[in-house]
């Protein structure tokens, strides 16, 4: 028989008080620590998040840029390499005076509506001819002047941003040496106004707080855009952050970096590239702070409902002690104690309650896969976005929700991999829906036991296919919706290649609008979009299955005729033309009629290059606008080719 003083029961009853005293403490640190880590964790993959959907809409917005400015700078070069051939032509036979030169340099000059001035200096840098006419200009304490002259490179030599003389503009210049028999004999020139590359950023539909810039290679800045009517930096200024200076030190052709902006203290995700073939950056910056506002609120919401839970179980927690410390009271105190212990477990209901509507929402997507990964529990909001009635996923492998079977086991050796040795798996995916049709999907897939995984799915069918257009749009003219420049330049070195195996000839004929400026300045511009749109169209119609027509940008477009033999071409040439030429009616019912001017280059099966190929067609197309227009020019190798067909066949 036991026997217990009052003593004895008091100091039971206060070492029992202690002992739950401290192991309530230690529950509640350490749900404390554990729903800390649980947001950080949660907020930090969903920052991650924002700043890649940030990253990938600058990278998006520098490579367009790069392809447009790359693109432009190539037509101004290329007409100003034929304008010096032409020069030095002239002046081998005494034909180069005053105003044969300003004739020519004013009519390439009215083929480049962007450029400010284009002017011919001799070899001791006095301007010898140009427009606009200044009278007395002498350029040879430019920098650009003194290293035009060891100048030797085919592309222009960019100099600049520098101050105009004659306008007082900022300009970027671009020349190229004369040399006539192997001697400097001076130097073709043009400016373009850093307005105008400004004005090119204002296209690309920049959001307040983003920014595009053109900067030199040695970092100096030539233009600016960034709206929201901050400062825009001086042309020629230099002044950078130092993330930029280190990762373009580091990266000198593309990269990407976070930073505070110099010039208006800004904090943006920049991305950059090199224009492809000259000393040019082109950085585009997002606003960092538009992509994180939701990611803000998303903070503050997750980081309130861990607040709240801690709150709440600390307040069971307690009620749990009072509930320990009054044992020894009389029986109305263990009677108070009892529904603050009902109020308590009333409380935890209510949180679980709300976590079981976090987990099944019908927003996003949730499931449980076994060690085999067939699906266990799963909420609604998954049963909704592949289409599936309640119930039936039970038990279903995950690699049979996968539109692409091989890329199921590619997904499933990764993700296993990953969770087996405790990280996180997360991809992009093509899921089956039940109707049969795909949809793209975020799996997100943490372990949380040995047989166990739980995984997340979001819609990202909406996202896909904002990057597929933006994709479309840095290989596609924007206008008529025809190939550009880059995508020509891949078609063509595929040409070449097949005929290079084939034995075959790959065709380009580089085409220039007849009229087409009369148009635009009686009609407006409107009607010369309209007007390039439906040229564009019946270019099309008449093309063969493996042909492709471009546009190069203003009324000039170029048709790669696919490897063939050349007598194939002029057929289809000349439907081309009978097309091109046929009226168009206007919206405001005018009819307009435009001719072309065409020049034919033809592959010689061994060394020739798309850039090479390009060029001898754009040159002779220049020839031919230069015979009288509306004519076919065809290349002097081809003209060989075909001389020799005709002797052959007249023998």
């Amino acid at each position: 028989m036991f026997s217990f003083s009052a003593t004895d029961l008091v100091e039971g009853v206060g070492a029992r008080r202690r002992r739950l005293k401290r192991g309530l403490i230690v529950a509640n640190v350490v749900v404390a620590l554990l729903l800390g880590a649980l947001v950080v964790t949660v907020l930090t993959s969903a920052r991650r998040g924002y700043e890649h959907r940030a990253l990938t809409a600058a990278e998006g917005r520098a490579a367009v840029a790069q392809l447009n400015l790359a693109s432009e700078l190539g037509v101004v070069d290329a007409v100003m390499q034929a304008t010096v051939q032409d020069v030095v032509h002239m002046a081998t036979h005494d034909e180069h005076d005053v105003p044969t030169v300003d004739a020519l340099l004013r009519s390439r000059g009215a083929l480049l509506k962007d450029i400010e001035s284009m002017r011919l200096a001799d070899d001791q840098g006095r301007v010898r001819g140009g427009f606009p006419a200044q009278p007395d200009i002498s350029v040879v304490d430019r920098d650009y002047f003194a290293l035009a002259q060891q100048h030797l490179a085919d592309k222009a030599l960019v100099a600049g941003p520098f101050k105009s003389r004659t306008t007082g503009n900022w300009v970027l210049a671009l020349v190229h040496p004369l040399r006539i028999h192997g001697r400097f004999a001076g130097a073709l020139y043009g400016t373009i106004n850093v307005d105008h590359f400004a004005d090119v950023f204002d296209r690309y539909d920049l959001q307040a707080g983003d920014a595009v810039a053109l900067r030199t290679a040695d970092l100096r800045l030539i233009a600016r855009r960034a709206p929201g009517g901050g400062p825009q930096g001086a042309p020629g200024s230099a002044s950078v952050s130092p993330e930029l200076m280190a990762a373009v030190s580091s990266h000198p052709v593309s990269g990407n970096f976070a930073s505070v902006v110099a010039i208006d203290g800004a904090t943006r995700i920049t991305a950059y590239r090199a224009v492809e073939g000259w000393p040019l950056l082109v950085f585009a910056g997002v606003n960092q702070a538009n992509f994180l506002a939701p990611w803000n609120e998303q903070a503050w919401h997750v980081t309130s409902l861990a607040g709240l839970a801690w709150v709440l179980i600390a307040i069971a927690s307690g009620g749990i002690y009072k509930f320990g410390a009054r044992e020894a009271q009389a029986m109305q105190t263990i009677a108070a104690n009892a529904e603050a212990q009902r109020q308590a477990q009333a409380k935890i209901s209510q949180l679980l309650q709300e976590q079981s509507a976090m987990l099944n929402n019908d927003v996003v997507g949730m499931m449980k896969l076994d060690a085999q990964q067939h699906i266990g529990w799963r909420n609604r909001a998954l049963e909704l976005l592949l289409g599936y009635p309640a119930g039936e996923l039970a038990g279903q492998p995950l690699s049979a929700l996968f539109l692409d079977r091989s890329q199921a086991t590619e997904v499933m050796t990764l993700a296993n991999a990953l969770l087996a040795s405790g990280e996180n798996c997360r991809v992009q995916v093509q899921l089956r829906r039940k109707a049969s049709d795909g949809v793209w999907a975020d799996l997100n897939g943490v372990r949380v036991s040995e047989h166990e995984s739980f995984w997340i799915a979001v819609d990202a069918t909406a996202a896909h296919a904002a990057h597929d257009r933006l994709r479309h749009a840095a290989s596609h003219d924007a206008l008529t919706l025809l190939p550009n420049r880059v995508l020509l330049l891949e078609r063509l070195s595929d040409h070449l290649a097949n005929a290079r195996r084939a034995g075959d000839q790959v065709g380009v004929c580089y085409l220039d609008l007849d009229g087409f400026k009369a148009v635009n300045d009686q009609h407006g511009h409107g009607a010369g979009d309209a007007l390039l749109v439906e040229v564009a169209r019946r270019m099309v119609t008449q093309l063969r299955t493996d042909d492709t027509v471009a546009r190069m940008g203003g009324d000039e477009f170029v048709v790669l005729l696919a490897p063939s033999p050349w007598f194939n071409w002029p057929t289809v040439l000349a439907r081309m033309t009978a097309v091109i030429n046929a009226p168009v009616t206007l919206a405001n019912g005018h009819v307009v009629t435009v001719g072309v001017s065409m020049g034919l280059a033809a592959s010689d099966g061994s060394s020739d290059t798309p850039a090479a190929l390009l060029t001898r067609a754009d040159q002779a197309m220049l020839e031919a606008k230069r015979q009288g227009k509306g004519r076919l020019q065809i290349d002097g190798g081809l003209r060989s080719l075909l001389a020799q067909a005709g002797r052959n066949e007249s023998s």
